[in-house]
């Protein structure tokens, strides 16, 4: 079956997604993404991290400086009006979340399929596909996943015996590899990165019945993730 990729052919848009990737997900801490709403030099400075991207991407492509200066403008009016927005119709938090994405992600799509040419870009297309893909499949996955089933995070008094980030760090490995198999067909192989996930957790999904659940839901989501980025990139 043939992925999205393979009917979005314009670098421009790919490109611009990546831009936003990274000006919303890496650029901005978690502290940087709370404080926002309530600390307006906070928000100056993401705007700031938002405009570095898309001042570059028109630098080297002088024909898109226009929806990149569109693209920046809508981002700022978007993020501050998001909290009153917010609070005015009482969204919760994954609402609000999927509200914000949509739209941004929305604007660019429509800038770019309306206004900007199917040009040329310095990277080939399946570079930017493949960009597009680790960017996707990392920290806006476990933000997702994290908004979307807080509420089946087991709570424990118990102090846990994990290094702060290595969940995040080993499901974003884990998407890695899973699209690694599926480009080179060994689907297989994916069950081999579950087994091993499994092993490591074996005693506390033994032992805690809630974790095992919550660990299980991770896991069926990061997959998911996992295919929905490969057939939207790859």
């Amino acid at each position: 079956m043939s992925g999205l990729s393979s009917i979005v052919t314009n670098p421009y848009l790919i490109l611009l997604l990546i831009c936003h990737l990274l000006s919303d997900y890496y650029f901005q801490s978690q502290k940087m993404a709370d404080r926002k709403d309530q600390d307006q030099k906070v928000l100056g400075l993401h705007i700031l991290y938002v405009a570095l991207p898309l001042f570059i991407v028109s630098l080297f492509h002088l024909d898109l400086w226009w929806i990149c200066l569109i693209i920046l403008l809508t981002h700022a009016g978007i993020d501050y009006g998001k909290p009153w927005l917010q609070k005015k119709l009482e969204l919760k938090t994954s609402w609000t979340f999927a509200l914000d994405q949509v739209l941004h992600i929305g604007i660019i799509t429509c800038l770019v399929l309306l206004g900007a040419k199917n040009g040329s870009t310095y990277l080939p297309m399946d570079s930017l596909n493949l960009i597009l893909y680790v960017l996707l499949v990392g920290k806006p996955t476990n933000i997702v996943f994290k908004i979307l089933f807080a509420k089946y995070q087991p709570t424990s008094k118990k102090k846990m015996d994990t290094i702060t980030g290595a969940g995040s760090m080993i499901g974003f490995l884990e998407r890695l590899v899973i699209g690694a198999c599926l480009v080179y067909g060994q689907f297989a192989s994916i069950g081999l990165v579950f087994t091993a996930k499994s092993i490591a957790r074996y005693n506390k999904i033994s032992e805690n019945p809630a974790f095992a659940e919550y660990y299980l839901i991770g896991s069926l989501f990061s997959i998911l993730s996992a295919l929905l980025a490969a057939w939207l990139c790859l």
